[in-house]
């Protein structure tokens, strides 16, 4: 089929992209992503809930085969220790850098923390893509269509309203139509107002539980990325002093610095992972928010002005 072959070749320029041991620019690292997630959503493997566990087991592997990719050898690595002893921290972290990078000087000095924080990510990320997705899809950031079709009901042009709502991709909108045509038949008044009123308010918790779900995943990663980074510092400094402490020459600073340098490094990771992820769950909580005011706001006018014209014309 053309939607599997898309993902597969996808998949496969991927997978030769960030294999470790080829070297490419990033910007075809990137191209690559991007051709995975078309692939993703032709064959909506990412709409699906049965898929959302093989998209986040895909970014899993593919974050930590990138990672291998990245840690240089046991050759490279002794030749980086042996080059510290000589020319001091400094020079160390540049040779290293202009070598294996930033990452791959992460990854060997972060030790098993910088590893959990890039797990953390590795969660995320599907989960935030999934989401982004899923938004996009349900024009949850465009609700200019319900705020006209209820104009339209606040001047009294109902006929075919409910149908026209049903139409709408934004996800109250087939509520508020539901809405419409039971107040219209019923009156929402006495029982069949206070059953009605009770569905709606079912409803709608449940679309705006579907709605955020996943979304604390993100806050607890953003939450917890930065204390992970953290206690990898207070470890690599912990490791330091202890090791200017069993020095038989005293305090050398060369060697306290390069200890406080390379602890700070997962604090940095910590924060680098935190911030996309907190952004993301505001986008996403705010995005909740709003649809929750929109039913609210449009779910009450529904209800008051259905009782006041039944009362009208009772």
């Amino acid at each position: 089929m053309p939607a599997c072959s898309g993902f597969t070749a996808g998949l496969t320029k991927l997978c030769v992209c960030w294999s470790p041991g080829r070297s490419k620019p990033a910007a075809i690292k990137f191209l690559s992503f991007i051709s995975l997630l078309k692939g993703l959503r032709t064959m909506q493997v990412i709409y699906a809930k049965s898929a959302r566990w093989f998209s986040f087991l895909v970014f899993t592997a593919l974050l930590f085969s990138f990672a291998a990719s990245l840690v240089p050898d046991a050759a490279m690595s002794q030749e980086a220790l042996d080059i510290a002893e000589a020319v001091g921290a400094a020079e160390a972290a540049q040779d290293a850098s202009s070598d294996g990078g930033f990452w791959s000087l992460l990854f060997e000095k972060g030790g098993a923390v910088t590893w959990i924080i890039a797990l953390l990510s590795a969660v995320g990320l599907p989960i935030a893509a999934v989401k982004i997705f899923q938004f996009m899809r349900m024009q949850i950031w465009r609700p200019r269509e319900i705020e006209a079709a209820m104009l339209r009901y606040r001047t009294g042009d109902v006929r075919g309203l409910a149908g026209e709502l049903e139409d709408i991709a934004h996800p109250a909108a087939p509520l508020i139509a539901y809405a419409i045509a039971e107040a219209n038949r019923s009156g929402a008044t006495g029982e069949a107002g206070e059953l009605l009123r009770e569905e709606t308010s079912r409803r709608a918790q449940y679309l705006l539980r579907h709605l955020g779900g996943n979304i604390w995943v993100l806050e607890l990663i953003a939450a917890s990325a930065p204390l992970f980074g953290l206690l990898g510092t207070v470890l690599g400094m912990i490791v330091a002093f202890q090791g200017v402490g069993q020095g038989a020459g005293g305090a050398d600073t060369a060697l306290l610095a390069s200890g406080i340098w390379e602890a700070l490094l997962t604090t940095a990771f910590g924060l680098a992972v935190a911030l996309p992820f907190s952004i993301l769950a505001a986008v996403f909580n705010n995005a909740v928010d709003s649809t929750r005011d929109l039913l609210e706001d449009a779910l009450t006018e529904i209800m008051v002005r259905s009782a006041s014209v039944a009362k009208a014309r009772g």
